[in-house]
């Protein structure tokens, strides 16, 4: 029987690690995207399946079967109710007057000084 818990545990933790993954990318998509909308999407696409695969490896090493369900059910809110608040955000940005950038993106490079565009 603690092989089969072991197995489990080594699993739900390897789960959780690729959804940790999945969130770290969506946190650097935030650091680095331009925009409010590019930023929206870095968030949607990648930290709402990457917190329910947290959640999901989670279950995975519930010690019994009633939280392993209450964390499934989690999981699936999180999918569920993800792109919901995603679409009121952008909606709200949208309406607020938040343009998105228009043409070539070049990103600061590290360490160099910041150009002044308002005098």
């Amino acid at each position: 029987m603690e092989t089969l818990t072991l197995v489990r545990e080594a699993a739900g933790a390897v789960i959780a690690f690729i959804g940790l993954i999945f969130v770290f990318g969506g946190g650097l998509g935030l650091l680095r995207f331009p925009d409010v909308y590019t930023r929206l999407h870095a968030a949607t696409a990648s930290d709402g399946p990457g917190a329910a695969l947290v959640v999901f490896g989670l279950a995975v090493m519930a010690p019994d079967l009633a939280m392993a369900g209450r964390l499934v059910l989690l999981a699936l809110l999180i999918v569920a109710l993800g792109p919901v608040f995603a679409h009121l955000a952008g909606s709200a940005a949208h309406a607020g007057g938040v343009a998105p950038i228009a043409g070539k993106y070049a990103a600061p490079r590290p360490g160099a000084r910041a150009e002044r565009t308002h005098d």
